[in-house]
Parts: C-alpha cells; sequence; structure tokens
C-alpha cells in the first residue's frame, strides 16, 4: 500500500540545512514536491527555528513555512504563506495522528479550546475502541463524501461555499488509515474513468 506521504531526507552541505523528495498521497498534478530546509540553534527553552520551502515539481506551485520545532512535544508549528495566491495560514506537523488532528489552530488556543480538544480525544478513543455501529456507520459515511467531494473538485465541479466548508471539515475527521482507503479508491475510480 502506498504512504499517505513518502518523504527522503538528506542533510545539505551545511551543517544545519537539509533537502528532501516526497510524494504526496492524492497523486493530482501535485503528486511530487521537493522540500528544502534550514535550522537555527536552539533557543533557552530549547526550542529549534525552522524554515521550509515545499515545491510541487509538476504544477509549479511553491509554498513557504516558517516555525518552531519542540522536541519534547516531538512537533513543528508554524506559519505557511502560498507567494502566487498571497495566502497564508498555521499549520502543525506531528507525528502522533490519532490525536493531534483534533488540535486546534494555534492562533486560537485558549482555555476553552484545550479542554474541547481533550473532551473531544478522549470521546474518540472511547467510541473507537468500543466500535459502536454508529460510530462505524459514521466513518464509513465520512470516507464516502470525501471521495464523492474530491472527485467533483477533480472534474472540474464547483462545491460552493457550503460544500467547500465541508469538504475542509472532513480532514481532521478521518483517520490516516481511512484517507489513505479513500485515496487508493480515488485513483483506481480516475484510472476506470476514461478522459475524452
Amino acid at each position: 500500500m502506498d504512504p499517505m506521504i513518502k518523504l527522503t531526507f538528506i542533510r545539505g552541505d551545511e551543517g544545519n540545512t537539509f533537502t528532501g523528495t516526497g510524494t504526496h498521497y492524492h497523486y493530482g498534478p501535485s503528486k511530487d514536491y521537493k522540500i528544502t530546509g534550514k535550522w537555527s540553534p536552539p533557543s533557552e527553552d530549547g526550542k529549534i527555528p525552522v524554515g521550509l520551502k515545499i515545491i510541487y515539481i509538476a504544477a509549479r506551485t511553491e509554498y513557504g513555512l516558517t516555525g518552531v520545532f519542540d522536541p519534547e512535544e516531538n512537533s513543528l508549528r508554524g506559519t505557511m504563506w502560498i507567494p502566487a495566491d498571497e495566502l497564508t495560514g498555521e499549520f502543525v506537523f506531528k507525528r502522533d495522528p490519532d490525536f493531534v488532528r483534533f488540535y486546534p489552530a494555534p492562533s486560537v488556543i485558549s482555555a476553552r479550546k484545550r479542554w474541547e480538544f481533550a473532551t473531544t480525544s478522549v470521546l474518540d478513543r472511547v467510541r473507537r475502541e468500543a466500535w459502536s455501529p454508529a460510530y462505524v456507520l459514521k466513518r464509513i459515511r465520512d470516507g464516502k463524501r470525501y471521495k464523492e467531494l474530491f472527485l467533483r473538485l477533480h472534474y472540474g465541479r464547483a462545491l460552493g461555499e457550503d460544500g467547500s466548508a465541508e469538504f475542509l471539515s472532513l480532514f481532521p475527521v478521518l483517520y490516516e488509515a481511512d484517507a489513505r482507503f479513500y485515496a487508493s479508491l480515488i485513483r483506481i475510480h480516475l484510472s476506470e474513468t476514461p478522459m475524452l
């Protein structure tokens, strides 16, 4: 089975630089990408400033990322920008996808949001371990809806505001394994569909 994202990192000529190549799971025009980056010496609190540039080769799209790697939390957080579209946003990279998908954006973290994150994470784990029929059916419905909306976008049909909001809301809901499974179904569908 193909991984969601495959990365190969090579340390650069200078000690604090690196380059990487990767393949994204959705296999669209942005399938292959290259990452270049540089990190600075750790600050007093042990966090390491990092700057990244991601270039999707076929689509000729470039993303810039600046953030801080926290060794204690094992996460990389920061700001992302797309120069061509003049868009900015926040990102969080973390190794544990099970509960991180519920983590709020860094700019909206408050006591209420942290509590909401904790309760949602625990409730999700309890439901997952209980494997109730309602929970299983919801996972199947979410995956099918993700596939449907992705294919609509792929074929150039507009989703509208509600459809776009629903599509974006499915990302934190899908488990990594589910996303990989439905991405493979999408690839099969696209390979079997004749393009005129």
